[in-house]
């Protein structure tokens, strides 16, 4: 009887080591996927920041300006299309995450407004508009931030995993001992 309790600690041990390398594995993944995260929403922030900075700066420059030069302007439209492009590529407007998707929607119809007040001069609207966006660039960040703390789907399965994986490990060495005792003990 001493062979089997030490075949069966050794497979039970190989088990539970291959279990919990599997979740370590996932887990990992899950990391990076939440520092990429973390990466767009810094990243996005930067983004926005450039973008309404710059058509600020370029509301300003034509509104008290007679003669505009375009050397005057020329890094300002340059951060403005970089900013914009950065912002457009970065939201997904399909998000099956129902809420999400609205979010998305609702920042990117406030972009193309601001894009349209822009290309067609004017400047008051888009101060106005420039204001809407980091408004509701809020909630979406909110619910990024979010997602990050709360970690992924698979990650959030994977710690309930684990746990199961403890207490069923915990049960089946406590019933072989239980069992291996009051056997060694009526020999």
């Amino acid at each position: 009887m001493d062979k089997s309790i030490i075949v069966f600690g050794t497979i039970f041990a190989a088990f539970i080591a291959g279990v919990f390398s599997y979740f370590n594995l996932i887990n990992s993944k899950e990391q990076k996927v939440s520092e990429f995260r973390q990466s767009w929403i810094n990243d996005f922030r930067k983004e926005l920041a450039a973008l309404v900075a710059s058509v600020f700066y370029l509301a300003y420059y034509y509104s008290n300006t007679i003669e505009p030069k375009a050397s005057d302007v020329e890094e300002s439209h340059r951060l403005y299309v970089a900013a914009c492009t950065g912002l457009l590529t970065r939201i997904n407007a399909k998000d099956p995450d129902i809420p999400t998707k609205h979010l998305n929607s609702t920042f990117l119809t406030n972009l193309n407004e601001l894009q349209n007040a822009f290309n067609l001069q004017d400047y008051n609207k888009v101060k106005i508009l420039a204001n809407f966006l980091v408004k509701s660039s809020s909630p979406l960040l909110k619910a990024e931030w979010e997602r990050v703390k709360r970690g992924e789907e698979s990650y959030r399965r994977t710690k309930i995993y684990a746990g199961l994986v403890c207490a069923v490990g915990l049960i089946v060495i406590s019933i072989f001992l239980n069992a291996y005792t009051t056997m060694a003990s009526s020999t």
